[in-house]
């Protein structure tokens, strides 16, 4: 997923409520077609080959339109850009093995809970406990054992790769952070998503072949890291500048819904009711959790480098 690391709170002017929500559903909707069409490549280039063919096209895509090789960062940054990189490289390679295995809806509201857990984890007060039974009864509900996901069996695996991805998330939001605070948002994701296509090159070599002798999905996968990557982050950076942070969290919390109703559209993967209400109640514990949030603690971005 994609997204700019994330910045302090305040950052966002409630100037343009309006076209910042269109820009925020549009970055989302943006990413989960590409998702979409990401998962359409699995055949001819395997989850792997396609993250890695979809990284490498992003990080071109990012570094013509930031430029960060304009100065150079110091060691200490540096050393924190290599581990944004790697968090980058990570959750992308779970969350296409998970993506392999699940449907999109799914995949993405248990990747969500890496960031969801994360904003709750210095949880204090009685308001912000309450939202954990929420979240246990949205995972339940998702992954209930005898449910059936897109009409085949639990997968088991794929829920593993679902956990690592959120788990990779919540390094990215940290590590993201960090990086942030020494250099601006832009060069930072520019430069994070070429460390993590290097760190997935290896397990894309045997994909180069697929690509030569498959022009046409090789085209695909420039498209899907345009949806993927270039595309979202733009317009979510040009929302930041129109909502407030606040605002700009609970609209982004909608992700997970949007997946679902994105790979209904395109992939025809129908969930169960309890999977649907699983979704909600992942997306109603991100509300409350931007809602009751303390004063000084940004929300965490919807998209990250994917």
């Amino acid at each position: 997923m994609t997204g700019p690391a994330p910045g302090p709170a305040g950052e966002g002017q409630a100037h343009d409520p309006l076209g910042g929500i269109l820009l925020v559903v549009g970055g989302m909707v943006s990413f989960q077609v590409g998702g979409s069409f990401a998962k359409l490549l699995f055949p001819v280039f395997g989850p792997l080959g396609t993250v890695g063919l979809r990284l490498w096209i992003a990080a071109i895509v990012l570094g013509i339109l930031t430029r960060p090789w304009r100065a150079a960062p110091d060691r200490a940054t540096l050393k924190m850009i290599l581990w944004y990189g790697a968090a980058i490289g990570v959750m992308n390679m779970s969350f296409y093995l998970s993506l392999a295995r699940l449907p999109l809806g799914v995949t993405v509201a248990v990747e969500f809970l890496g960031p969801l857990t994360l904003s709750l984890s210095g949880a204090r007060r009685a308001r912000e406990w309450l939202l954990f039974p929420m979240i246990l009864g949205g995972l339940y509900l998702l992954l209930q054992p005898g449910a059936a996901l897109a009409g085949r069996p639990l997968d088991l695996l794929g829920v593993a790769y679902g956990l690592m991805a959120a788990a990779g998330w919540a390094a990215y939001i940290v590590a993201g952070g960090r990086v942030s605070r020494r250099i601006d948002a832009a060069r930072a994701t520019a430069l994070g998503q070429a460390v993590g296509a290097v760190l997935v090159t290896p397990m894309m070599m045997a994909t180069l072949p697929a690509a030569a002798s498959h022009p046409h999905a090789a085209l695909l996968a420039c498209f899907v890291a345009v949806l993927s990557s270039a595309l979202p982050y733009t317009l979510e950076m040009l929302a930041m500048k129109r909502l407030h942070p606040r605002q700009f969290g609970i609209l982004t919390s909608l992700d997970p819904a949007v997946a679902a109703i994105i790979g209904l559209v395109l992939l025809g993967e129908h969930l169960a009711p309890a999977q649907w209400a699983g979704i909600l109640c992942i997306v109603l514990s991100s509300i409350g959790g931007v809602m009751i949030q303390r004063p000084g603690l940004a929300p965490a971005p919807a998209l990250p480098e994917m």
